[in-house]
């Protein structure tokens, strides 16, 4: 029931209602499809795509950190022109050579490299190329370097490539380390020039951030929306119309191309982004001139601090500044609207389950997470924007109040929660009341949620918005705010350094959890093996339950010698439910039995279980660790064994991501978990001894394929505990059987089983003086006496009986 219950609460607890199906976009409406439509203006239903003011500047995208080990960058980050928003932050630490720390586990294929595309007339347009990327080291025997901005890359070994998912296509089939072509035009003198280019694919580093998503990982109705995108919340008497994203006639802030210019960052590398206000300002009929800089600043991990934890910690962090300058005549009371973040990653959405810290309501796959000065920590659920978004475009979903108390509008952190990864906003050390007394924030739905399937809610895109409260500035006079922003792995001690470990959550029991993750790291520390380390806890737990695992065995053997007296209790009161519980009691009491103690080991187990499974969930330490090194098979234990992709032949109601009940990949370990499971009952259930008894039996059976089905999509390491726990009960019974006295066959005697002593009857005494019983087969016939009371029968029928035995 445990089971089943975990199962139900998977599939049906986060997606709530059932809802029509699916309507298609209006005119004017753009659904996310990748970076071919990155730089369109997403657009809900409370809007229409701005008619932006014409810029001077031209779009730019540039990139910080670098691929590059030797460099140190465990960031690498993709900072457009257009809203001067952030596009992408990816993982490049490196685990060993050429092996990412955290590669995208959604993405088989090779990697060349996020090149800010944007899909052309003539192919794709190559806007950034990061460095040290495969494509900055391709090689063309007619020039130097590799891909440069402006190149139009239009063919992959020889394969026609005319948008950003055609990359993706062609690149899912490839392998990390092999050679591909590529064919690109470039301008030489105003004149186009074919060249061609080999480089090497790597593998893909994980995105924490983007706007795109890669095809294995699109959810219908989701839009596209850059992190870090800032206007004004307010101008003198003018301020943001509820429900809105920005003021009338300051659209263009979000959506127009911003200058970008270098900016010197001692030891790290930074690019500053500047937006003169002054005719949005006067398109709004506001008389007020500001410009707006944003700044945004990368360093490398710090190989000589002598703190390695906080330095790896700080590694996964950059700074972000904004700052509004006043270059008018007079004061001007202004506020900023900061949009957050959004496109936090969506690994895994269709088989991981987040830990929710609710009971009845799941988790989903972008949750927003806050924590107040007053030391609360709440967590807006994907589902829970998603319910409010169907109900009400226009809620601004505010999670801090401008009539709020002082430590309720003063924030730690603001961010988004994934499965295994985190995105943060957190006060700079330099600025520790960046988050405190904020006029408002609340949480936004980057998607159409009345586009989107039900099933696939948890994978919605969201964001978080904050408004500062209003500054006064003088003429000349700046405002600025300062802000560290964490985009990294759920790391426990990463976490704690920033104050984030509420992050990670495990439900119920952490109590359990914690120490099984420890005794998983000490197994790992050995052995360098996370499946061994499985195996090795399974097997410490069974080994400490073995004294109730033999009680319970040698329970469920004398349950097996008593089946043929049960039956005849059954036959004799089929119809006296009362007398026939009595005779069962006196039945175990003569033979010291205690049916309820066989389950007292799946008791003990329960929480092993939950915390086991909680302990899965959320260790990141799993998380591309494979059962076999060197094998693409079950190579992340943290997620299902994946063993091939049938999604292509597969109903969408079986195979479907999110829609279908066992996923696009067909999982082994789950089909023999079920399987010894079925063999474990054949073996060790006794013989039904009545038709209720087996069709009890047959449900079991039943319920175990249901079970199947429902935790078809579990954590590969959970199925590998599965599996060792049922071999071991299987070892277990065949150990105890050679112990524990059984029920003599024809021709054989077997020790004698003691039982407690029972009243002696009359016909038991005559019976004895000619043949003294022995054994279990004596304690059976005092049974048999026994139940041959005047309260049974009549004394016609004991007469008769006594006749029939005389002779």
């Amino acid at each position: 029931m445990l089971f089943l219950f975990l199962g139900l609460q998977r599939m049906f607890m986060p997606n709530g209602p059932t809802k029509p199906e699916p309507r298609k976009p209006k005119d004017g409406e753009v659904v996310a499809s990748g970076a071919a439509s990155a730089g369109k203006s997403e657009t809900k239903p409370d809007e229409t795509t701005p008619a932006a003011l014409p810029s001077s500047q031209p779009e730019r995208v540039v990139s910080l950190g670098s691929m590059d080990p030797a460099k140190g960058y465990r960031l690498l980050m993709t900072i457009s022109s257009r809203g001067a928003g952030l596009e992408r932050v990816e993982l490049v630490d490196e685990k060993k050579e050429d092996r990412f720390r955290y590669r995208a586990l959604e993405h088989r294929g090779g990697y060349l490299g996020y090149l800010g595309w944007r899909t052309v007339d003539a192919g794709v347009l190559i806007t950034t190329v990061p460095d040290a990327s495969p494509a900055a080291l391709a090689t063309c025997p007619d020039t130097s370097g590799g891909l440069q901005v402006g190149d139009i890359l239009n063919a992959i070994d020889g394969k026609e490539v005319v948008a950003y998912e055609d990359i993706q296509r062609v690149l899912s089939k490839s392998k990390a380390g092999s050679p591909v072509e590529l064919t690109v035009v470039r301008s030489r003198d105003q004149q186009p020039v074919t060249l061609k280019f080999q480089a090497v694919l790597s593998q893909p580093p994980l995105d924490v951030l983007r706007t795109e998503e890669y095809l294995a990982e699109r959810a219908p109705g989701n839009l596209e929306r850059m992190s870090c995108l800032t206007t004004l919340a307010a101008v003198g008497n003018s301020e943001i119309p509820i429900g809105k994203r920005t003021m009338p006639g300051l659209a263009g802030t979000l959506t127009d191309n911003w200058e970008l210019m270098p900016l010197e960052v001692p030891g790290g590398q930074g690019v500053e982004c500047r937006l003169p206000l002054t005719t949005y300002l006067q398109d709004a009929k506001i008389p007020a001139d500001l410009v707006m800089v944003k700044r945004y600043r990368l360093l490398p991990l710090d190989t000589a601090a002598q703190d390695a934890v906080a330095a790896n910690a700080e590694a996964y962090c950059f700074d972000y500044e904004t700052l509004i300058e006043n270059r008018s005549g007079q004061a001007v009371d202004v506020s900023l609207r900061h949009e957050g973040l959004a496109g936090v990653t969506l690994e895994g959405w269709w088989y991981s389950v987040k830990v929710s810290p609710y009971f009845f309501r799941g988790a989903g796959q972008r949750d927003v997470r806050y924590g107040d000065s007053a030391g609360n920590h709440s967590i807006v659920l994907t589902r829970s924007i998603y319910d409010r978004e169907l109900k009400s475009s226009q809620d601004p979903g505010l999670f801090v109040d401008a009539g709020g108390s002082p430590a309720a509008r003063s924030l730690r952190y603001v961010g988004l929660d994934a499965q295994y990864f985190a995105a943060a906003f957190l006060p700079h050390p330099d600025a520790p009341d960046g988050l405190n007394n904020l006029h408002q924030a609340g949480s936004d739905a980057v998607a159409r949620p009345d586009n989107m399937v039900s099933s696939q809610a948890q994978a919605m895109n969201t964001a978080f918005w904050f408004d500062t409260t209003k500054k006064t500035l003088a003429t000349g006079e700046s405002f600025s705010t300062r802000y560290r922003i964490f985009a990294g792995p759920k790391d426990s001690r990463v976490l704690a350094h920033h104050g984030l470990d509420r992050f990670i959550e495990y439900g119920w029991i952490p109590w359990i959890s914690k120490p099984l993750s420890g005794v998983l790291y000490f197994f790992y520390s050995i052995f360098r093996n996370y499946g061994i380390a499985i195996i090795l806890l399974t097997l410490l737990v069974r080994c400490a339950m073995f004294p109730l695992g033999r009680q319970a065995a040698i329970n469920a053997q004398r349950m097996q010698e008593l089946q043929p007296e049960m039956k005849r209790i059954n036959d004799l009161y089929k119809d006296d439910m009362q007398k026939r519980a009595a005779a069962m009691q006196e039945l175990y009491s003569k033979h010291n039995f205690r049916p309820l103690s066989s389950c007292l080991p799946l008791f003990v187990q329960i929480p092993i279980f939950m915390g086991l499974y909680r302990c899965l969930s959320v260790d990141i330490s799993l998380r591309q660790e494979p059962l076999i090194p060197g094998l693409s098979w079950c190579s992340n234990l943290a997620g299902p064994d994946m063993l091939f992709d049938w999604s292509s032949w597969m109903p969408e109601i079986i195979a479907g991501r999110g829609t279908g009940y066992l996923g696009p990949y067909f999982n082994l370990l789950p089909v023999l978990t079920i399987a010894l499971f079925l063999v474990q009952q054949k073996i060790l259930m006794p013989k039904a001894t009545d038709e209720q008894t087996q069709m009890t039996q047959n449900m079991m059976q039943v319920m175990t394929v249901v079970m199947g089905v429902l935790f078809f999509k579990v954590p590969s390491g959970l199925c590998i505990y599965f599996i060792t726990s049922s071999l071991w009960s299987l070892a277990e019974r065949k150990l105890v059987k050679r112990l524990v006295p059984v029920k003599p066959a024809s021709g054989t005697t077997a020790a004698p089983v003691t039982p407690a002593p029972a009243p002696a009857t009359r016909a038991v005494k005559e019976a004895s003086k000619s043949q003294p019983p022995s054994g279990l087969a004596g304690k059976l016939a005092e049974l048999r006496e026994l139940l041959d009371k005047p309260a049974v029968r009549s004394s016609t029928q004991r007469r008769d009986k006594d006749k029939k035995r005389k002779n």
